[in-house]
Formats: structure tokens, C-alpha cells, sequence
């Protein structure tokens, strides 16, 4: 996918995919989330990546490489110059799926390894995440562990209604890959209305509160149209 930039031409994503081999630049596992607005899961997940994905239906499993040449991590200005390795599987039962993660960034000799699961419950989904970092890395270096929940409401065939938490612990880092010994926490709800077809609107607003630093608000009402 790709869209205009002043003058200019901004590239999204643009690969080939041959059966379960997809080369090119495109998002990772890394970008699959929960649902809502509120968590934090990951911290880069666009690259230049060679990825094997064997899919059975009710059970994947793949492996990618990945580059990360000129990517920040965390607040430092030194980036990676090398590439990274990450693994997934997943696995889909009824109403339950699962996914696990990991990804090892070669430059900063750290990795991360990531769950996420969810379950349709009463009239919603349940999702529940959990992440940690050996230190920082390109691929999560937000904080050292965090857990994050969400039941995501489906009010009305239109309206879909997500509270979600997260909680970090060892939030931010002090050095180049040492994480603080601040913890953080952060609640919020995010509201997804479907006005026609092909036009929905989402409003989500998130609250922050780091040890020892101000509480912060933040959000944003994204209208989208689809063609």
C-alpha cells in the first residue's frame, strides 16, 4: 500500500508473497495488538523483512528475518545497524486464539518475547497480553515487562465498546539498554461506531500515570472511509 506526501510518494508496504514466503517491507507480527487503543505492545514492527509462514488453518508457525538498520530504540539517539531474528506460532480454537512471539535484535543482543489470548465471553472478547524485554531492542524496549487486559463489548451491531489496562513495570529507560525503576500503569476506553457501510469512525482516550514523572492524557478521533 502506499499514499501521497506533499510532492512526494510514501511507501506503506510493498512485497511479494508466494505461498508462505513473503519478502519485501511490510508490518510483523509485531503490529498485531489487542483490539482497543490502550495497550503497548510492541515498539517497531515495519521492516525490510524474509519471512516462511506454514499455516494448517487452526495452527501457524513462522520465522522471519528482519532488518533494523537506522531504527531508534527507546530514547537514545544510537540506532541499530543490523538485523533481527523473530519466531511466531498461534493457534485458533473456537472461539480462543493465541499468540506467541519472540524477536532477537542482533545489534543490542537483547530480545523480547510476547503472548497474546483472547476468548469470546458473554457478549464480547476477552484479550489478555503479556510481554518482556531481556533489555532494550528494536522490537519492544518500552518497559522491562508489562501486562495489559481488554474486554472489548459489542453493544450493537454498530457500536463496539473496549476497555482496556495496561500495567509496565521497570517503565522507560536510564541507559543505554537498563530499564528504570519505575513502574507505570495506564487505563482507557476505546469507542469503534460503524456510521454506514464503508465509513466508521473510532474515539479512544488514555490515561498515564508513571512513577516520580506527571500523569498524561492522551487520544484521538480517527474518521476512515474504505473503498
Amino acid at each position: 500500500t502506499s499514499g501521497n506526501l506533499g510532492s512526494g510518494v510514501f511507501v506503506d508496504q510493498a512485497f511479494i508473497e508466494i505461498a508462505g514466503l513473503k519478502v519485501g517491507k511490510f508490518y510483523s507480527w509485531w503490529d498485531d495488538s489487542l483490539s482497543g487503543e490502550t495497550d503497548e505492545l510492541a515498539s517497531n514492527a515495519l521492516f525490510n523483512s524474509i519471512r516462511y509462514t506454514y499455516d494448517a488453518g487452526s495452527f501457524w508457525a513462522g520465522a522471519s528475518v528482519d532488518e533494523l538498520e537506522g531504527i531508534s530504540v527507546g530514547t537514545y539517539n544510537e540506532r541499530d545497524n543490523n538485523i533481527g531474528v523473530a519466531l511466531g506460532a498461534g493457534a485458533k480454537l473456537d472461539s480462543v486464539t493465541l499468540q506467541l512471539i519472540g524477536g532477537y535484535d542482533t545489534d543490542r543482543e537483547n530480545g523480547s518475547v510476547r503472548l497474546i489470548a483472547t476468548a469470546g465471553v458473554g457478549p464480547g472478547t476477552l484479550g489478555l497480553s503479556g510481554v518482556w524485554a531481556s533489555g532494550a531492542n528494536a522490537y519492544y524496549s518500552v518497559s522491562e515487562w508489562a501486562v495489559a487486559a481488554e474486554y472489548a463489548i459489542k453493544a450493537t451491531d454498530k457500536l463496539k465498546i473496549t476497555p482496556g489496562f495496561q500495567y509496565y513495570g521497570s517503565y522507560g529507560l536510564v541507559s543505554w539498554d537498563e530499564f528504570s525503576n519505575n513502574d507505570a500503569w495506564k487505563a482507557g476506553l476505546t469507542v469503534d461506531y460503524k456510521i454506514t457501510d464503508g465509513l466508521t469512525t473510532k474515539l479512544t482516550a488514555n490515561y498515564l500515570d508513571v512513577d516520580n514523572k506527571p500523569e498524561a492524557w492522551s487520544g484521538f478521533v480517527r474518521l476512515q472511509r474504505s473503498f
